[in-house]
């Protein structure tokens, strides 16, 4: 409490001195304004983790309104002590904009396991508290003599726009997937093999070990009393990746086993290791270059799996990531 007396002393505001509070400077009143917004956001987060880590059973609704009530009143008591201009409707708006803030970084960037976390819940309220500091420095700005309207309608859409955004969370993550897929560069193609169902699939960026980007699809087929499980690791390039050919032969050995490369009819290149149950296929699909890697499945099916690829759009792609 000292230290924070010594920084409002040095700004302007020791308590013998008549200095009126309009007469504050925008640096005065934005590091006033963000320390009270450190405090504000620090004790309800931190107060919400304890709670949360502890297990205690609290009605979903108890617990978020009394920590809105108390950023609001910390804020506007902080606010007051500070001698803020506006102090009454700084804390009122500072209270709700650091909540909103904390609200959506809660979405944006979830709380640890407790395990990974350990006994500290402070360890994550720096993350949080970020909201207490931009929310309460945007309402005191915004109040500041002269009024400026935009700037309080400013403080009000910020805060509700970010935590709107977080609410939306996982849609707006899928729309940015299927962008992402949508802008790669790669053929948006997949194998529709029988009997087996995908899993997972990974867009990889173009980069200097990889200079052309791709598609990275992962093929289940279950087991069965009558068969063992199996997959097929499916890999797709634009054209200019390369050749059936060359890419067989890029690689001659895995795990110290020699593989063999062999050509089939149609420019497609089989690959094999002694011992390996692993049957990989090169090939090319349309403007595509496909790799079809698999595990307990003969040659054969996994050569005739080059005859099912079919379009496949972004967004069905973005479903399964």
């Amino acid at each position: 409490m000292l230290s924070i007396e010594l920084f409002w002393t040095r700004s302007g505001m020791a308590s013998g001195n008549n200095r009126n509070m309009e007469d504050l400077s925008t640096r005065a009143v934005l590091g006033r304004a963000a320390l009270i917004g450190l405090a504000t956001g620090i004790i309800p987060t931190t107060a919400t983790i304890w709670v949360d880590m502890k297990g205690e059973e609290l009605d979903e609704t108890v617990l978020p309104t009394a920590m809105f009530l108390l950023a609001i009143i910390l804020g506007t008591v902080g606010a007051r002590l500070a001698g803020l201009p506006r102090w009454g409707m700084v804390g009122l708006v500072g209270g709700c904009a650091t909540w909103l803030l904390i609200g959506a970084l809660a979405v944006l960037v979830p709380v640890p396991e407790s395990e990974l976390l350990g006994p500290l819940p402070v360890l994550v309220a720096p993350v949080y508290v970020v909201g207490g500091v931009v929310g309460f420095a945007l309402s005191a700005w915004s109040f500041m003599l002269p009024l400026r309207w935009w700037a309080v309608v400013l403080a009000v859409v910020v805060p509700f726009g970010f935590w709107g955004a977080a609410q939306y969370k996982p849609q707006i993550l899928a729309w940015l997937e299927v962008r992402s897929f949508e802008r790669s560069g790669v053929p948006l193609i997949a194998p529709a093999v029988q009997g087996y169902r995908l899993v997972h699939v990974d867009l990889n960026a173009a980069a200097q070990r990889e200079p052309e980007p791709s598609t990275w699809l992962e093929y289940w087929r279950d087991a069965t009393p009558n068969r063992g499980f199996s997959e097929i690791q499916v890999t797709v390039w634009p054209a200019a990746a390369g050749n059936p050919r060359d890419s067989c032969l890029a690689v001659t050995e895995n795990f110290e086993v020699p593989l063999r490369c062999k050509s089939l009819p149609g420019d497609r290149w089989v690959r094999t290791g002694a011992g390996s149950s692993w049957v990989t296929v090169f090939a090319r699909s349309g403007d595509a270059l496909v790799m079809l890697n698999g595990s307990g499945i003969a040659e054969a099916d996994l050569v005739a799996a080059l005859s099912t690829f079919r379009p496949i759009s972004a967004y069905e792609l973005a479903m399964v990531t």
